[in-house]
């Protein structure tokens, strides 16, 4: 019953033009945008942002569900764009001074959220798992696979755990539990973490009966194909000549 529902390979395939790239180089491509957006400039970092949004909408999300995650990470980097700013004004820095800095790092978060939603619309998680397996075993040689079983399991396991908390907030305002918002956030806690303990041990199974844990399993097939190279490094030479725009 379980096994069935967690297993790391049931997340539908993505669409849109980049969906059948392979993981190593969209993975790949992650890491140098990554870095390019905290080093580069603010206006470069603003359309890496807009590049990953369209690539969330054109993966199966659409202009709706994309632009609903957009507003989520802008309103965490928001959050911590107010705390740089009350930080630097505490500091004895210019109000100009401080808004530039504040806006920098909010757009930047925004920019490497949207980036790293952009790799979960792409890759599932086993995909994802096997990329970094292959990119980390030159380092780590055989235990890459630890890292790409854990990688794969966090991704696999964050969207579970919101969902078993919404679900569980979703009951206690459909039953009209009448509580103080104390209790109730204790409440919807102790809920979505025993549906998570419960989940977890069906996770251990479904691994288990895939034969995840051991190395074999996260070996990847052969170089990636030409036209993936190909189309990766147009978008890190795109990237890499936004990152100077300031």
């Amino acid at each position: 019953m379980g096994v069935t529902r967690v297993a790391l390979a049931r997340h539908a395939p993505a669409r849109g033009a980049l969906g059948a790239v392979d993981g190593r180089v969209v993975l790949a491509l992650s890491l140098l945008l990554g870095v390019l957006v905290w080093r580069g400039g603010v206006a470069g970092a603003a359309a890496d942002a807009v590049l990953c949004g369209a690539i969330v909408a054109s993966a199966g999300a659409g202009p709706g569900g994309a632009l609903k995650v957009t507003a989520r990470h802008a309103a965490l980097a928001l959050v911590w764009g107010a705390v740089k700013l009350g930080t630097a004004l505490a500091a004895g820095a210019t109000a100009r001074a401080a808004l530039e800095g504040a806006g920098a790092l909010a757009v930047r978060l925004v920019a490497l959220l949207l980036m790293g939603s952009a790799v979960t619309a792409l890759l599932t998680p086993r995909a994802l798992g096997l990329a970094a397996a292959s990119l980390a075993r030159p380092v780590l040689g055989r235990r890459a696979w630890v890292v790409a079983l854990a990688l794969s399991l966090m991704i696999h396991s964050v969207p579970r755990a919101l969902a078993s908390f919404e679900d569980a907030r979703a009951a206690l305002r459909l039953r009209r539990v009448r509580v103080s918002r104390l209790r109730a956030a204790l409440l919807v806690v102790q809920a979505g973490l025993r549906r998570l303990a419960v989940g977890t041990w069906d996770q251990s199974l479904a691994i288990a009966a895939r034969r995840l844990d051991r190395p074999e399993a996260w070996v990847a097939g052969g170089p990636p194909r030409a036209r993936d190279v190909a189309v990766g490094a147009v978008i890190a030479t795109v990237a890499i000549a936004l990152a100077g725009v300031r």
